[in-house]
């Protein structure tokens, strides 16, 4: 499998056909279950994907990626890309650790941006060690620092690893910031600014909390629930 990548500096997005794992690393021996899902924006804008049921790996097809590219031109679609570059972006400060850059991403994607309705690409979450996890924002983060957009400093994939924007990233990332209205563009600087107040730790509880879904394969469940299971949805 590969990643089949374009990036569009003048729509200030890239969008991502993540065509990646193979099917038995990400749980699914038996090959994937792909389900097709259909989205309708309010403007009337409709495209799919496929995602499968088991392991959520989420493939766009070549069509429909060029289609979305056209329609971010001139409306508002974020791609992993977009919102990786984002978060950094509304104030500025590094994000310290993987782990609290991936859980702030998780809810950015599944809370902020739907409460927010914000059209946004689908980042194929799944449950992994340390619970919802992306390849797909995995390696948009390592997109980014090749192109000089985010600098890393510190230990790979561990706490002391630093996510910075570079002057190239922020430049970036205000095209893609002018694309929200002002109410928005606030409520994000909030959000961004209340995660960097909790731990990892403190993020991690609020996630496994209320996504036990993605729990299944963590190692830290019962550190951070020592005196209780979660109820774990499956399906």
């Amino acid at each position: 499998m590969f990643l089949a990548q374009v990036e569009l500096e003048d729509a200030g997005g890239w969008f991502i056909s993540n065509q990646h794992s193979s099917a038995e690393s990400r749980g699914c021996q038996d090959g994937h279950r792909w389900e097709k899902v259909e989205r309708t924006l309010d403007d009337g804008f409709t495209y799919f994907y496929h995602v499968c049921k088991i392991c959520h790996q989420t493939i766009y097809t070549g069509s429909e990626l060029e289609k979305i590219m056209d329609y971010s031109d001139t409306h508002l679609f974020l791609s992993v890309e977009d919102w990786t570059l984002l978060l950094l972006f509304v104030n500025g400060q590094y994000i310290a650790g993987i782990t609290h850059y991936m859980k702030m991403l998780f809810l950015a994607f599944c809370e902020f941006s739907p409460r927010h309705n914000i059209p946004s690409e689908n980042p194929g979450f799944y449950g992994y060690k340390y619970g919802p996890y992306s390849d797909r924002i995995d390696e948009a983060i390592d997109f980014l620092i090749q192109e000089g957009y985010i600098r890393a400093e510190g230990r790979k994939s561990s706490s002391k690893e630093r996510f910075f924007i570079t002057e190239k990233g922020s430049r970036k990332g205000e095209i893609i910031y002018d694309k929200l209205q002002q109410e928005k563009q606030v409520d994000l600087c909030t959000f961004r600014q209340y995660w960097d107040t909790k731990t990892t730790r403190a993020i991690c509880k609020y996630v496994y909390a209320k996504y036990p879904e993605f729990t299944d394969d963590s190692v830290i469940l019962k550190d951070l629930f020592p005196e209780r299971t979660l109820h774990r949805k499956r399906g």
